[in-house]
């Protein structure tokens, strides 16, 4: 056991080290006819500390990916992406591209209804998207705390599925995303003939940065009476500047069931986050500085005596060394009913 946690931490400092110097670029491999191969990697080492009693801190490693990405020509493209810390396939898809108002996928990726879930954790400073306390769990149904990102995250609304994928932007105005996946998770075949849909539609009012989202899910689950019914959430979702650029914000509304309490509670959910990433000077070695603030809360659906709802506060700041190269500190502040906890947790971005 000694030597594994000793292995951990190296992993840990490796990847402190990674985050320090120049960005490490993907490399690209020239294939059989004209065709491109793209190979890269990113490792997120990361300490957590919590404040539940008799709950260990502890190093991991939370991410070691690995994605292939191949090119034949402008029409047909194709991704693989692997969970090596884990042995699973996360991505695998093949993309058809006719047009800028049209994209098809055919496979496996994230279904994601919300952009906070569809933005890669390369770029988000965020650590733990569901803002989850070790040693909590308590809210109805879903379990560990009742936040946004672990209500989407519980209830399969934001996961990797198999299935077809459909989106584009229209216009500078408009744009959309549409999936039917078999709503079984990562990898699995269906087992009945119901499917499960998400879409997503967007304006952009200024046809830049400022993006306004309606998006909604039907998925597929079984009830109480063992019943396959298609489970709704609709949501809308406001985003103001970019990433890297300033000032930026992200808000989210949701409602929807708590299936995994029960066929009737209705769950209702709020995240709000802001980021602002300031330059620093080329000779100071850092990049740029992030302070963040996220906040989030929920009412889990559950009804009295049993009602939960669930309040998060997240400050934190990325400093970043080169590129998303960087490490990342956050304090979830988390408080329900009358029970107050925190998690502390550290994060390196290495990415290769």
């Amino acid at each position: 056991m000694w030597k594994r946690s000793i292995g951990v931490v190296a992993a840990f400092g490796l990847g402190l080290a990674l985050a320090a110097v120049h960005p490490l670029l993907a490399q690209e491999i020239r294939a059989r006819g004209g065709s491109t191969v793209t190979v890269g990697a990113r490792v997120q080492a990361q300490y957590e500390a919590s404040s539940v009693d008799e709950t260990p801190s502890s190093f991991f490693i939370r991410r070691a990916w690995v994605t292939i990405d191949g090119r034949l020509n402008e029409l047909v493209t194709a991704r693989a992406q692997f969970n090596i810390d884990g042995a699973a396939v996360l991505e695998a898809y093949l993309e058809l591209t006719p047009s800028e108002a049209l994209q098809i996928q055919l496979g496996q990726f994230k279904k994601g209804m919300s952009y906070f879930w569809l933005v890669p954790n390369s770029w988000l400073p965020i650590i733990e998207r569901d803002a989850r306390v070790t040693g909590v769990d308590h809210c109805p149904g879903v379990g560990s705390v009742c936040t946004f990102g672990r209500l989407t995250d519980a209830l399969g609304l934001d996961n990797y599925e198999p299935g077809i994928l459909a989106q584009g932007r229209l216009s500078d105005l408009f744009g959309y995303r549409f999936t039917l996946t078999n709503g079984e998770g990562i990898g699995n075949k269906d087992v009945n003939t119901g499917k499960s849909a998400s879409g997503q539609l967007s304006l952009f009012p200024t046809g830049g940065d400022t993006r306004v989202s309606a998006y909604f899910a039907l998925d597929e689950t079984l009830n109480s009476r063992d019943e396959t019914m298609g489970v709704p959430a609709i949501g809308a979702e406001v985003e103001l500047g970019t990433w890297l650029g300033g000032p930026h914000l992200i808000a989210n509304v949701l409602q929807g069931r708590n299936w995994k309490l029960n066929d009737d509670a209705k769950f209702s959910a709020f995240q709000f986050m802001a980021f602002w990433y300031l330059p620093t000077a080329p000779e100071s070695g850092v990049s740029g500085i992030e302070p963040m603030l996220r906040v989030s809360w929920v009412d889990s659906g559950a009804e009295h005596p049993e009602k939960v709802t669930g309040t998060v506060v997240t400050p934190g700041v990325m400093v970043y060394f080169a590129g998303r190269n960087g490490i990342s500190t956050n304090v979830d502040f988390y408080s329900s009913g009358g029970r107050s906890d925190w998690s502390w947790k550290v994060q390196a971005f290495a990415f290769f």
